[in-house]
């Protein structure tokens, strides 16, 4: 019989501890999940800002290059 009762408390503290490893594994299901969202706004962000610097990067070599062509004309092509 104290085999039993023996058994019986080991089941029930390995079910307690399961429900408290699925509880821990939901909250880090969500912390991970939180944490990619913010990664993804973040990426999203930077390539927003990646873009307009190449964009405004373009333009200016644009207007570098009008400006030498300017010169050069102007100067007789030297």
């Amino acid at each position: 019989m104290e085999l039993i009762d023996l058994l019986e408390t080991r089941v029930t503290a390995l079910l307690s501890q399961l429900e408290t490893l699925r509880e821990e594994n939901s909250r880090l299901r969500e912390e991970v999940e939180g944490g990619l969202s913010a990664l993804a706004e973040e990426n999203r962000i930077l390539k927003e800002a990646l873009d307009e610097e190449r964009t405004v990067k373009d333009a200016v070599l644009t207007r570098i290059d009008a400006l030498l062509l300017r010169l050069k004309d102007q100067t007789g092509g030297a």
